[in-house]
């Protein structure tokens, strides 16, 4: 979030790059446990995320798997919704 040079970071659902912004509002309580506190790899945002080749300002992941365990963690701390109540048109309030 403080480099820069990074401006919009690809979201796990919609597939596309999103501000970063937005995607630490919608995100932030993922983006709070890969602060890179732990010893273990995914405790780390990179291990998610590289910097898309093509477009050097925008967060990809690195892969599927990656993304999956990304959305995994907010379906666990129930910060986001799951695929299923987005295809129905959930609503958390």
């Amino acid at each position: 979030m403080k480099n820069n040079k990074i401006t919009d970071i690809q979201d796990p659902v919609l597939e596309m790059e999103i501000d970063k912004r937005e995607f630490d509002d919608i995100y932030k309580e993922i983006l709070y446990d890969l602060e890179g506190n732990d010893d273990v790899l995914e405790a780390y945002i990179d291990y998610y995320f590289t910097i898309n080749p093509i477009k050097s300002y925008v967060l990809s992941f690195r892969g599927e798997k990656e993304k999956t365990e990304f959305y995994d963690i907010g379906l666990k701390k129930e910060s986001v919704l799951s695929l299923v109540e987005i295809h129905e048109g959930e609503i958390r309030m």
